[in-house]
């Protein structure tokens, strides 16, 4: 039976300063990756996001997951990813973040208001591992959309790292942003994800949902 990872990304918390992910009324939105702290990733902030973006080098940015070719790398000996490890083909990657309500005038439009979304999934096909390139995925398809990955900066993937390519028939970045509801005590993580022990998750409770 498949698996389902809960994964954040995308700028967060601390970025809240120079990149945020924009929610418009309608409940759209724009993937804005977090700043890459010096190190300049394989692409640049895309132009349609700049406007939610400041003080940052446009350039410096970890793209990923990449949406356009359906493929997510992690650093999996970090404590934070360590669960990537047990990933395996047909598992699904459910990604989550921090988006921030805007009335579509660009940085300026931010109300303040916040919310924790689900916004797109990934069903595993391929995965490659540390010390494998693009080169190594099993088709000529998969080893394109592998080049983009940001973890591939260097060529090949980095002790630790795994790059995860989605099946492009499963896999897809949300036309619209599920609230997770986090600030109700019946809202929607609270009601459908258990803890990885397969514990409940209530509003104010132990373990916190945000770290569970």
């Amino acid at each position: 039976m498949s698996k389902i990872y809960l994964v954040n990304v995308g700028a967060n918390t601390k970025h809240r300063s120079t990149a945020r992910i924009p929610l418009f009324e309608n409940g759209t939105f724009m993937y804005v990756s977090f700043p890459h702290s010096g190190r300049r990733g394989l692409r640049p902030y895309p132009a349609e996001v700049r406007h939610f973006v400041r003080g940052v080098d446009l350039n410096d940015t970890h793209f990923d997951p990449d949406w356009e070719h359906l493929t997510y790398g992690d650093g999996c000996d970090t404590p934070r990813a360590g669960a990537l490890k047990q990933v395996v083909e047909n598992d699904v990657l459910l990604f989550w973040g921090l988006f921030w309500k805007n009335n579509g005038g660009g940085w300026d439009g931010f109300t303040g208001e916040r919310r924790w979304c689900l916004m797109g999934a990934l069903r595993v096909r391929e995965i490659l591992e540390e010390g494998q390139r693009p080169s190594d995925a099993k088709s000529s398809s998969r080893i394109e959309r592998a080049r983009h990955n940001v973890h591939f900066c260097s060529g090949r993937l980095d002790q630790g790292n795994r790059v995860f390519l989605g099946c492009t028939r499963h896999s897809q970045l949300f036309s619209v942003a599920v609230d997770l509801e986090v600030g109700k005590r019946t809202g929607l993580l609270y009601r459908t994800i258990q803890t990885a022990s397969g514990g409940k998750l209530s509003l104010g409770g132990k373990p916190a949902w945000s770290s569970s």
